[in-house]
């Protein structure tokens, strides 16, 4: 147990965290706020045909009906942001506000942050009743914390109750902030399906200049279940930062987040440069030779995509880029040959490649650090 997780555990944060309002009521130096994503309707909403109402839903036998509730089980991406109250924080909220609903955000889950007027009624914490009416925001993302079945009825809330759970209660120590501040489980995650999206101040760093990697404020019991992390890319630091400074906030990520195979690093737009890698481009005449070459490169996002979609995936891939008669089609790989995030973890990493005892840092050796464009992170969490 590390001295981090010692104070977690220590403080309280393994039974039932404390709530904001029961602790100092100044305002803390740090919190998290979780916003959603992407809330795996996106596929969904894209078909023309599909109706805009079914009255006659109701009438459906109750086994089609739950049966057609299971289906709204989606593979979802929550945000998890730790903000830090200094002069960045208008811009830190106006990025969260961007990346997980744009102008139309009016709510979050989670947050622990404060009431002053900078937080434009973000922490409206009431979950259960996060609707703006129509049961989402402006688009396929929301600031709810909530998936959509929790949110329409009776019936379907029953269902979601078998997928989701509460969960990802946190706790920030007084050794990082003048004022303690935690939060109980509030964020409805599925943890065989849904995605962790890790965004603000990976790494805290208190007056003295002593950092506090942001994953080890959530609980261990909740970390070492979630299947799918990401992380904003421009949150590693690189190229300002030291390679062994990034080096240790991929660790702390990577050991917190032990079940997830990959480590997703999201580059926003204009990042494939910073990160020596480039958007891959084809057309129908050679759409099979750039897959060809495409699936060889690794850790490569699309790659991953095809590997969860199998042959048939790939070959209905083809044939959509055949019929466009020689329009060039962007694509969402990234050719990463010389991916620079990979090539530090190998080379911190490779001192323990080899040994046979298989102590903590040897079971982290072959963690895959994948680059993929924020744009594309649904599509390609979907895909494994």
């Amino acid at each position: 147990m590390s001295f981090l997780e010692g104070c977690y555990t220590n403080g309280g944060g393994g039974g039932g965290a404390v709530d904001v309002a029961g602790e100092d009521s100044g305002r803390p130096k740090f919190w998290i706020e979780f916003r959603t994503f992407d809330d795996g309707m996106h596929n969904m909403e894209g078909a023309a045909s599909t109706p805009a109402s079914f009255p006659q839903f109701a009438r459906l036998p109750p086994e089609l009906r739950l049966k057609i509730w299971e289906y709204l089980v989606q593979p979802r991406i929550v945000v998890a942001c730790c903000l830090e109250r200094d002069g960045r924080l208008p811009e830190r909220r106006a990025q969260l506000r961007k990346r997980t609903a744009g102008e139309s955000t009016t709510e979050s889950c989670g947050g622990g942050g404060g009431s002053d007027d900078d937080n434009d009624n973000d922490n409206d914490n009431d979950n259960d009743n996060n609707n703006d009416g129509n049961g989402r925001g402006g688009s396929t993302t929301n600031g709810s914390c909530s998936p959509v079945l929790l949110r329409t009825c009776r019936e379907s809330r029953s269902v979601g109750l078998r997928f989701y759970e509460l969960t990802f209660s946190w706790r920030i120590s007084k050794l990082l902030s003048d004022t303690p501040v935690s939060q109980p489980a509030r964020v409805w995650f599925n943890f065989a399906l849904d995605a962790l999206y890790l965004t603000g101040e990976l790494e805290a760093f208190d007056a003295y200049g002593f950092n506090s990697p942001m994953v080890y404020f959530l609980r261990p019991e909740d970390t070492r279940r979630v299947r799918h992390v990401a992380c904003a890319f421009a949150e590693l630091g690189y190229p300002r930062l030291e390679s062994d400074q990034i080096f240790g906030c991929l660790w702390h990520v990577a050991d917190r987040f032990r079940a997830a195979e990959r480590l997703l690093l999201a580059l926003s737009p204009g990042e494939e440069e910073v990160a020596h890698c480039k958007l891959a481009s084809s057309s129908s005449s050679s759409s099979s030779s750039s897959r060809s070459s495409s699936s060889s490169s690794s850790p490569n996002p699309q790659a991953a995509k095809v590997v969860g979609g199998g042959k048939k995936q790939e070959e209905e891939e083809e044939e959509e880029n055949e019929g466009r008669e020689g329009v060039r089609v962007a694509t969402t790989t990234l050719t990463d040959e010389d991916n620079v995030m990979q090539k530090i973890w190998e080379g911190w990493m490779g001192s323990v490649k080899g040994r046979e005892a298989r102590d903590d840092r040897t079971q982290l050796v072959d963690k895959k650090m994948v680059l993929v464009r924020e744009e594309s992170l649904a599509d390609v969490i979907s895909g494994f």
